[in-house]
């Protein structure tokens, strides 16, 4: 399981680029074409979608290295089965939120037929209709770390994800 772990977050690194790059290209074209006195209409508005999309598809890979922003201080002074019930618990309400998340943009997306949005005729559902996806997918990467987790704690080095390890 440790493997697939691992190419969920290297999919979703390389996936999370690859919204990223024209976000970028995005923000350089339009910089250039303000010297001359020119822009993208829509640049704020698209930039602010990619924007959005690269952390959720970032959160899939995050969440299947739990590599989340957190803080220990409560893990790191337990130890054994309450420290194991604590991570469990951890688990439980992250996908308990990423599951609400999910459910709240299955509601926007599917209500939001009109096209409000400044980019050229695209309309509102095709933009939020990726994040209940991305946050349903996130929920299931966070189960599979979290029975990665139950079923290897105390075995190995726990406290960081499955992944090699990340330098701070």
């Amino acid at each position: 399981m440790r493997k697939v772990l691992e190419t969920i977050d290297r999919i979703s690194t390389v996936a999370a680029i690859v919204v990223f790059l024209p976000w970028m290209l995005m923000l350089v074209v339009n910089i250039v074409m303000r010297q001359f006195h020119s822009g993208i209409s829509w640049y704020s508005e698209g930039s602010q979608y990619l924007n959005i999309w690269v952390v959720f598809i970032a959160t899939v890979g995050t969440c299947a290295v739990n590599d989340q922003l957190r803080i220990d201080a409560v893990e790191d002074l337990l130890k054994g089965k309450p420290r194991r019930i604590l991570r469990l618990v951890i688990a439980a309400c992250t996908i308990i939120f990423l599951v609400i998340l999910g459910y709240s943009f299955v509601i926007l997306a599917s209500r939001s037929r009109q096209v409000v949005s400044s980019m050229p005729s695209i309309k509102m559902a095709w933009v939020y209709w990726p994040i209940p996806f991305l946050c349903f997918f996130s929920a299931a990467s966070c189960l599979l770390h979290a029975i990665w987790d139950f079923v290897n704690f105390g075995k190995e080095n726990n406290n960081k994800a499955p992944a090699t390890e990340r330098t701070t």
